[in-house]
This record gives C-alpha cells, structure tokens and sequence, in this order.
C-alpha cells in the first residue's frame, strides 16, 4: 500500500495479505501438514514436534524470502529452504519429513485461503454493519416521499426508505452468497506435485481432512491445482458485492450535490484547500473511487483462469499477486459507505421541493388514470401530454390544469368530482405508499432485524 492508496481505505484495512500475514500463513500450512500426518501416522511424532519448532523459531527474512522466490519462481520453495536449514542444525530427525508429499501450490493455496478467510470477515464484518445502518434508515424513512429519477430525469415518487431497504436487500444476499461459497471455496490444497497426491496414496484424504481441522478450513476431497472455479465464483461474488456497493454510492452522491441536496454527509469541516465553504462528500468518494478498480480486478482474476495442464505457468502466480486487490477494494468501499450511513443527514423538506417543483408532472400516469373513465384513456393521454409542458412554463399546477381543461367537457358534478379525483392523484403522501408497502415488504425478508456483528 501507498500514502495515495491508504487515504481512500479505512485505517485498518488492507492487512489480511501484508508480508507477515504470508509468512506466517505458510508457516502454518508446513506445520499443520506436519502435525496432520503424524495424526494419520505417516511420519513419526518426533518429525512432526520438529519441524513445529522449526516454523516457531527458524529465522525467516523477508527480503532473503523474495529474492529465493525471485531465483526459484517458487514462493513455498522459499520458505521450505530456511526451515530445511534449521532443521539440519537444530533438529535433524525432522528434515526428512519437512513438506513431504506437498507441493509449493499446496503450501500457497492454503495459505491464500487462510489470508481470505480473514478478509472476508473483515469484509462481512462492514457490510453488516452497514446493512444495519440502511435498515435503520429504511424503517424511519419508510414513507419519506422523494422523486424516483429514471435515466437521470424525474419519474415519479418513491420513498426513501425504499431505496435503502433495496440497498440493504442486495448487501444481504451478497453476505448470504459469501457465506455459502466461503464453505466451499475455502479449502486445504494438498495435491502434491500434479494434483493426484501420489506420495501420500490412499491416506491423502485422511492428511487432507486433518490439516482442514488444524487450519480451521474446509476440506473438498480433491485438488483444485488448476481448477480455479470453486475459488473464482468466491471472488466473483465479492466483485458482485461491490457493484452493489458503487450503485448505492453514486445515488448518494448524486444526492449529495448542492443542488439536489436530498442527503449529506455529517459535517467535518472544509474539504478544499481553496473553497472553504465546500463541504464534500467524502465517504461517497472514497467509496466510489475504491469501487472502481473491481471489474477491472474481477476480469484480471477471471482471466487467470486458464491454467496450463496440472501447474500454471503465469496465469496462477498472476492470479495469487492480483487476488489481495480485490478483497481491498470491497472492504474499502464498503468501509466508507458504513461511514457515510451511520452519521447520513436526511433532507425531507428538500426532497418535497422537488416534487413540488415539477408542479405535478410526476404524477402524471395517475392523473391519466383520474380522467380515463370520464374522457377515455387516449383523449386524457393527449391532454396531460399536451398539458405538462404548460404546466412547468406558467407555474401551475397539472391537476389544475386538467381540471380546467376538463370543466369545459363534462357536467358540473362530474367536474367536481374529477377535481377530488386530481387533487388525489397529485398528493404525494398518497403517492408514496406503494414504496412504504414494498419497502416494509423488503424490511420482513430481513427479519430478525439486521445487527452490526459484535
């Protein structure tokens, strides 16, 4: 990570996959496999306590660990040579059983899953949190009218909370799905050198089941050396999450600016250096900025996907350096968003303005549906579509309009009761119910009510 890369993520982001999480990751894979074949009783106890010190007390040099890797191509060869060297000195009853019947993808591979396993409950962690905080929102704001804008223009009303329990709808099914294909994807690799586990035979499995319960990660029953599918949809799934995460800070953005100014941040104090009066929507932008890298991240890890015969050649090594990214990225961008959430600003009186502004245009297909059983649906088609420019250019409001129009075609009665019909139509807190229901709706898949883990 960089200074221009930390400013986007929260403080404590980014760890999972620093270089003493990988050290120590691959550390563990030597010793747990170790630890797992004694337990199945292919190696002696002896070896295994050995090579369990080896990986506690052996000097291990990060720039030492690169540069072997550099020359070899092989970042578990690195490790293995340091504690090969300590146990020739220390403990050499160990040696022979050090990373036996392992491969380097073996002892990486675990290792990834370790490392992802920590990140996806940081990134779950956030979307939790976050997900609890559109909740709260949704229910106090349930039936808070607003304009639904399609293709950027005004539609018609909507409601606030509607919008956040959508929001907290597709978090919620990404933290279902992450769920689901962690228990898969997550796994021990031990195929050995092309996948079959040869050297270990018939107790491959009985090894494999074992280290799982030492690790504390699945075990699949088989190699995924070169068959990146299991473990791509776990991260296809987080890139999904984070498109999710980017619509949801685009609306808010485009909420923010001045002249909408339907939400805002809490305040902080200038964001510019040359305006003080700005006051910037900075978890939007930092969330949207984190966003952006992940088709590009998910493309570059899908595209990894052909991997040569039993061991990739690029493609696999690719696909470990670029893995890390993406899981930054969610995290970041959904970091920033639960940041924003929790301290957001509702303007309801500015989101009224609005509607009100457009002088009744957004209620125009119940206007038609007011005047259809008097005048007929394509006569009272024509006059709304040929009454809303009006509308906007004298000020008026489209019902009365309407209404007027319509006086001169129907009896006084009828004219009465059109106007009732009209002013109805064009009331948004009637407008706004069929978004509280549906909002209410979303509210009850959620159920028990969603909380921040602890």
């Amino acid at each position: 990570m960089s200074l221009v890369n930390d400013f986007l993520g929260p403080a404590d982001g980014g760890t999972w996959f620093g270089d003493a999480q990988w050290i120590q990751a691959l550390l563990r894979f030597e010793s747990g496999l170790a630890q797992a074949q004694a337990e199945c009783g292919l190696i002696p106890e002896a070896a295994a306590r050995a090579i369990a010190r080896a990986c506690a007390q052996a000097p291990l040099e990060r720039d030492a660990l690169v540069e072997q890797a550099r020359a070899t191509g092989a970042l578990g060869l690195a490790v293995v040579r340091p504690l090969q060297r300590w146990l020739q000195e220390h403990a050499p009853e160990g040696l022979a059983w050090l990373h036996w019947g392992a491969t380097t993808q073996d002892a990486v591979d675990t290792a990834l899953a370790l490392l992802t396993r920590d990140a996806l409950a940081a990134l779950q962690a956030e979307l939790g949190a976050l997900q609890a905080a559109l909740v709260a929102l949704a229910r106090k704001h349930a039936a808070t009218p607003m304009l639904a804008r399609s293709l950027l223009q005004p539609a018609q009303i909507t409601s606030f909370g509607f919008k956040c329990a959508q929001s907290a709808a597709a978090l919620g099914r990404s933290r279902q799905q992450l769920d689901q294909l962690a228990q898969q994807a997550l796994c021990v690799q031990l195929g050995g050198a092309v996948g079959n586990g040869a050297v270990l035979g018939a107790q491959r499995l009985a090894v494999e089941q074992a280290l799982a319960r030492q690790l504390g990660l699945g075990s699949c029953g088989h190699s995924w050396h070169t068959q990146r599918d299991t473990w791509m949809r776990l991260a296809m799934e987080a890139a999904v999450c984070g498109g999710s995460l980017a619509k949801l800070a685009l609306d808010w953005s485009l909420m923010s600016q001045y002249e909408v100014g339907e939400v805002s941040e809490a305040p902080r104090g200038s964001t510019s250096s040359a305006m003080p009066h700005k006051r910037n929507p900075v978890h939007c932008m930092q969330a949207q900025a984190q966003a952006q890298a992940i088709p590009a991240q998910a493309a570059l890890l899908l595209g990894c996907m052909a991997q040569a015969h039993e061991r990739a050649l690029g493609q696999w090594q690719a696909e470990v350096a670029h893995w890390p990214d993406l899981w930054r990225h969610v995290h970041g961008a959904a970091a920033a968003l639960r940041q924003a959430a929790q301290s957001l600003r509702i303007h309801p009186e500015r989101m009224l303005d609005h509607v009100a502004g457009l002088q009744g245009l957004v209620f125009s297909e119940a206007c038609v549906h007011a005047l259809a059983p008097l005048t007929g649906k394509a006569e009272a088609l024509a006059a709304v579509e040929r009454l809303a420019p009006l509308a906007l250019e004298q000020r008026q409001p489209l019902a009365r309009l309407l209404a007027g129009w319509a006086a001169a075609r129907l009896a006084p009665g009828q004219a009465q009761a059109l106007s009732t019909a009209l002013d109805r139509a064009c009331d948004p807190e009637r407008a706004v119910q069929a978004s509280r229901i549906e909002c209410q709706a979303l509210l009850a898949t959620m159920e028990p009510p969603v909380r921040p883990p602890a």
